[in-house]
C-alpha cells in the first residue's frame, strides 16, 4: 500500500466529515463513529508505512546459507558384497541398482541412462555399478528371471542374462531365463541344479528386505554410495531418472565435472 494514496484517502475523509458537520446532514451518531473509527485505522496504516522501512534496515541479514539451505537426503547403509558388479573394485562411488526384469522403468533406465553412464563414469574408473534384486510380486516372471541370473553368474555368465532378459521383454516367458542361459553358454546341470538353491532364493529375499528397510518402494531404486569399510553408506534416487541426474549426484561426490 502506498502513503500517497492513503494521504487522499484521509483528506477526503475529513473533507467528508467537514460538509457533514457543517450542513447538519442528519448524520446519525453510530454513522459518524464508523467514520472516525475507519479515520483511525487509516492513520494507524500510514504510520506503519513510515515505520516499516526503519525496521527493514535494522534487520541483521539473513546469511546465504540458511536462506537457500537445501534439504539433504539420509544416509542409507547396506552390507558391501553384490551378487554381481561392474567397474573398478576401486571406484570412489558405487550405484547400487534394485532391479526387476519385468519392470518396464528399469528397462528404459538401461535403455536411455545407462550407455551414457557406463561411458562417463563407469568406463573412466570413477563408479562401479552392483546389482542387487527386486521382483515385484505382481511381475510373475521377475523372480524366475532374478534367479537365472544369478545362477548364470556363478558360472561367470550374469552379465549375458542380465542383458537378455532386461532388454527383451519378450524372453520373459516360463522358459526364457534358461534359454537366455543356455545362449550366454551355461553349463546346463550346473545351472539346473542351482536354480533348486533355498540359498540362491534365501538371497534374494535379503535384497528385498534390505531395499524396502531402506526405503525403495519401487523399481529402480538406486543407492549413490561410498565405501566405509565393509559397508557402502549413500543416499537414494529413485526411478529411471535421466543420466544428467545421476551425472549431477556424481560430480558432486567427485568434486569436479566429468566432459
Amino acid at each position: 500500500m502506498k502513503i500517497l494514496p492513503l494521504l487522499a484517502v484521509v483528506a477526503g475523509a475529513v473533507l467528508v466529515m467537514s460538509s457533514v458537520h457543517a450542513s447538519d446532514a442528519g448524520l446519525s451518531a453510530a454513522q459518524g463513529e464508523q467514520i472516525l473509527t475507519e479515520l483511525r485505522q487509516i492513520h494507524q496504516l500510514l504510520l506503519e508505512q513510515k515505520a516499516a522501512p526503519a525496521q527493514a534496515a535494522a534487520r541483521p541479514p539473513v546469511p546465504a546459507a540458511t536462506a537457500v539451505a537445501a534439504p539433504t537426503m539420509p544416509l542409507v547403509s547396506l552390507d558391501a558384497s553384490p551378487h554381481d558388479s561392474i567397474g573398478s573394485s576401486s571406484a570412489p562411488l558405487v550405484l547400487v541398482e534394485y532391479t526387476d526384469y519385468q519392470c518396464p522403468f528399469c528397462r528404459r533406465f538401461h535403455e536411455r541412462s545407462w550407455p551414457e553412464i557406463k561411458r562417463r563414469y563407469v568406463d573412466t574408473g570413477k563408479v562401479r555399478l552392483e546389482v542387487r534384486d527386486m521382483p515385484l510380486q505382481f511381475h510373475d516372471q521377475a523372480l524366475p528371471a532374478a534367479t537365472a541370473a544369478r545362477c548364470a553368474g556363478r558360472q561367470g555368465k550374469f552379465w549375458a542374462v542380465f542383458n537378455a532378459l532386461l532388454d527383451k521383454p519378450e524372453a520373459l516367458t516360463a522358459d526364457g531365463p534358461r534359454q537366455a542361459a543356455t545362449a550366454a553358454g551355461v553349463s546346463l546341470p550346473e545351472f539346473e541344479q542351482c536354480l533348486k538353491s533355498p540359498a540362491v532364493r534365501r538371497a534374494i529375499e535379503a535384497d528385498i528386505e534390505d531395499a524396502e528397510r531402506i526405503g525403495v518402494d519401487g523399481t529402480p531404486g538406486f543407492v549413490i554410495a561410498r565405501r566405509k569399510g565393509e559397508r557402502l553408506e549413500g543416499t537414494l534416487l529413485l526411478g529411471a531418472q535421466p543420466a544428467s541426474v545421476f551425472a549431477s549426484r556424481f560430480d558432486a561426490l567427485l568434486g569436479s565435472p566429468t566432459p
